[in-house]
């Protein structure tokens, strides 16, 4: 049975692998129109792709105006990241912190404002996916931490400007979640099992539990606006 569209139609950054591609999925299966932007194109059928460097301000303009010319946007998921180099602060290369935030914060903006333009008037909706490393203290994540702090704050500041413009925007803050960023992290030596032990649920999540939480807060959420909600299986409320 073919789907019956929504008439939404949503632009998902990173929406090739990991969380991304798991809201593509569940935005398809409930109707929506997507429309992929990220550095590599979707295969996944039905996806129209912006092949496209969010820190290029005129390319990001540009391929909005494509986007826009395909139809009217309803609604944005910001899900594109990197992952940090999970080294001690001392460590820590600042090219690469400046590359986090270029990507993670100015990024964001730059797409978020592309649509913001565009909208005259109509409603939208903006999800950024922040990170539970934005709460509390983590070890070796002096970068990754700050940036998708620096997302989530970003999005407060968004909310209040443009929620009298009709545009509600939120985040959602992953916890420890199945995608290949994490396994990289793996690879370096990143103690999944100590994760694990700690969080009450006592599992990672699978990418369809954040995408599930995201799409919620995107279409269903109608009087939420400013908040950023953790996924992540108890993570933030253990104290110890």
């Amino acid at each position: 049975m073919a789907r019956q569209s929504t008439g939404d139609h949503v632009i998902v950054t990173g929406g090739t692998s990991g969380i991304g591609a798991a809201v593509v999925e569940l935005l398809l299966d409930r109707g929506c129109r997507v429309t992929v932007f990220d550095l590599a194109s979707s295969r996944r059928p039905g996806v129209e792709t912006e092949v496209v460097d969010l820190r290029d301000e005129a390319a990001v303009e540009a391929a909005m105006g494509r986007t826009w010319a395909r139809g009217s946007v309803t609604g944005l998921v910001a899900c594109h990241g990197i992952r940090g180099a999970f080294v001690p602060a001392l460590e820590i290369d600042l090219d690469r912190l400046r590359l986090l935030y270029d990507v993670h914060v100015v990024g964001t903006l730059a797409v978020s404002r592309a649509l913001v333009r565009r909208l005259d008037g109509a409603p939208a909706s903006i999800v950024l996916v922040s990170s539970t490393t934005a709460y509390r203290g983590w070890a070796n994540q002096a970068d990754y931490g700050p940036a998708k702090a620096a997302e989530r704050q970003l999005m407060e500041n968004l909310a209040v400007e443009w929620a009298p413009l009709g545009v509600r925007v939120n985040a959602v803050a992953p916890g420890h979640t199945l995608t290949p960023m994490v396994q990289d992290m793996v690879d370096g030596g990143y103690d999944l099992a100590a994760v694990e032990r700690r969080t009450p649920r006592g599992r990672l999540a699978d990418p369809s539990e954040i995408a599930g939480a995201i799409v919620w807060m995107l279409r269903d959420a109608t009087h939420v606006i400013g908040q950023c909600l953790p996924v992540d299986g108890g993570w933030t409320v253990v104290g110890r």
